[in-house]
């Protein structure tokens, strides 16, 4: 194994994804867990070194070292700032720019600045990162002044000259509703719009996906050929955006379409890592993002069951079969991870992308032609008219499917943990080894015992609360008004929930006091402020436990001492 060679390695691109990906985690957690990501590095390496050979691990090292590298390089950055930025996106949390391929943030009250267009900055840049979203620093302007626009501009002012023109042959909802769907501009979509397709399972249809670059590679190739649809689709990614999923998507696409050019052999797994390793290439902090993980999810949920779905549902109509395999298998692995990251799931996902992904399907290609034809009124209008029957169609269905539809499953860590443990316990019973059959039931336990508590445990929340556990009792506590009470009841199995309650008794173990926005922890002999909010109040007879900088979510209660944990 040792000796091994680096030709005799198989599936080498697949060990440089993880190798790269590795390299960027590590990069950004090192600071706040130096042991645990040290820990990870070394066991890894001496993993490659007894399955693939020192060869191959010392080819690895260098792309380990290069990701590093290319970390240190985007986190660069210096003190004074005077040059050009793009405005890539405006929200409630603020303005964020790109300077020279870098998010920063950007500190000012002023409502002209527009999304995608330049401007020359010049002031203090304060280091303050947050690795976790890319971000570099954050820019205090001293002076902003607007530059001529470039390519991208164009693009962007184009997306919302169109939108305007859709607003005014079709009212703001239906404009709104198309411009998401065709080219991924949901400044102006429906929150209604938005639960009805996360009701349906097919949120992923509101922003462009690798969904929405197959229909137009696909369209396009038809007519134009395998090259010119390439040079054509990725045109079409440059316009809506580049996010994660079109690019995947397009380096998946080019990649086994190339192979096919060139006549060599390749896979759709080692397409799949290219492309991931080209995304981390171009933004280290991607591996971090929840839209690159599931986008990646199911992708590879795809790849690796798709055709076994198909098999197994050979007695179906071969359109159903087809859709209903690629429809479960782009869950199996979404499914764990949205539960532990959204605390819930739709049921609804197969009915929608069966009977309503198929009127997307349209709408993307139709409405693709809008940014081709808005110089031309007329035809303009006439495809607008065409855009305008296609989502009537897509209405109706909606509101006959609601009649339906079955409400949103609730979950949390203890749901994704046991279906993953029945995953692994049924992949290696597949292998032979039977007395994995009892995995699952281990897990039960295990589950069990967490849910029952025995000793007081506090968990944290991003929404905004605590969940006191302690002998089967589950208790729910936030000072929050903005925060969905009863839903994060049902995902957390809280048998009773507060809201601005002032004193929390933990049997007689602790206790929990409101203090502001934030609240007392008191063991006895000891006192701990935990920080829910981002202010900067503390109190000298108390130690500060922040759980809002993300590094703890977990305390444990073990008498008059306590354990933290992530």
């Amino acid at each position: 194994m040792v000796s091994k060679k680096i030709e005799e390695v198989h599936n080498p691109i697949v060990y440089m994804f993880i190798t790269l990906a590795l390299s960027s985690i590590c990069y950004g957690l090192y600071y706040d867990f130096k042991k645990l990501t040290t820990f990870i590095v070394g066991f890894f390496f001496i993993a490659l070194i007894y399955y693939c050979g020192i060869n191959f691990t010392c080819l690895m090292s260098l792309f380990f070292a290069i990701g590093l590298f290319i970390n240190i390089s985007y986190y660069s950055i210096d003190s004074d700032i005077n040059s050009s930025i793009r405005i890539v996106k405006r929200d409630s949390y603020g303005i964020t720019a790109s300077y020279k391929g870098k998010k920063m943030f950007l500190e000012t009250n002023d409502n002209n600045l527009i999304v995608g267009e330049k401007y020359n900055i010049s002031g203090k840049v304060d280091k303050t990162q947050d690795k976790s979203k890319g971000i570099v620093g954050k820019i205090s302007p001293s002076n902003i002044t607007k530059l001529e626009g470039d390519f991208i501009t164009d693009l962007y002012r184009i997306k919302n000259k169109v939108y305007k023109m859709l607003k005014e042959n079709l009212g703001q909802r239906k404009a709104g509703l198309i411009s998401s769907i065709a080219f991924g501009y949901s400044d102006y979509l429906d929150n209604e719009d938005k639960e009805d397709m996360k009701n349906f399972g097919i949120i992923h249809a509101i922003s462009v996906s690798g969904l929405h670059v197959a229909i137009v590679y696909g369209f396009l190739k038809k007519f134009s050929g395998d090259k010119v649809g390439l040079l054509i689709t990725i045109i079409y990614v440059i316009f809506t955006g580049c996010n994660y999923s079109s690019i995947r998507a397009f380096v998946m696409l080019a990649s086994l379409e190339g192979s096919h050019i060139l006549k060599r052999n390749n896979n759709s797994l080692t397409a799949l890592c290219l492309s991931a390793m080209v995304l981390i290439l171009m933004k280290p902090y991607s591996i971090f993002e929840i839209s690159l993980h599931l986008s990646y999810l199911a992708t590879l949920g795809i790849i690796l069951f798709n055709k076994k779905f198909n098999r197994s549902l050979y007695k179906l109509p071969r359109k159903l079969r087809e859709g209903l395999s690629i429809t479960l298998s782009a869950q199996v692995f979404t499914f764990p991870y949205l539960i532990l990251i959204f605390k819930d799931f739709s049921i609804n996902f197969i009915i929608g992308n069966l009977l309503l992904v198929p009127f997307v399907d349209i709408i993307v290609i139709c409405g693709n032609l809008l940014p081709i034809m808005y110089l031309c009124p007329t035809l303009f209008d006439f495809c607008s008219y065409i855009n305008l029957i296609i989502l009537k169609g897509f209405d109706w269905s909606l509101y006959k499917l609601n009649d339906f539809s079955l409400p949103m499953f609730y979950g949390n860590e203890y749901v994704a943990n046991f279906y993953m443990f029945l995953l692994i316990s049924f992949y290696f019973i597949k292998k032979g080894h039977k007395k994995f059959i009892y995995l699952p039931a281990i897990c039960i336990f295990i589950i069990s015992v967490q849910i029952y508590s025995p000793i007081p445990k506090i968990t944290y929340y991003n929404e905004g609360a605590l969940l006191i556990t302690y002998k089967g009792d589950r208790v729910l506590l936030t000072n929050k008004t903005n925060i969905d009470l009863d839903r994060l009841k049902k995902s957390t199995m809280a048998n009773i929930s507060y809201r601005n309650k002032k004193i929390i008794k933990i049997q007689d173990t602790a206790s929990i006091k409101e203090s502001g926005k934030d609240y007392i922890l008191d063991v006895g002999n000891k006192k701990y402020m935990l920080r829910m909010t981002s202010n900067k109040t503390s109190y000298l007879d108390c130690d500060i436990i922040n759980f809002k900088d993300g590094k703890i979510n977990k305390i444990i209660i073990l008498r008059d001492k306590i354990v933290l944990s992530i």
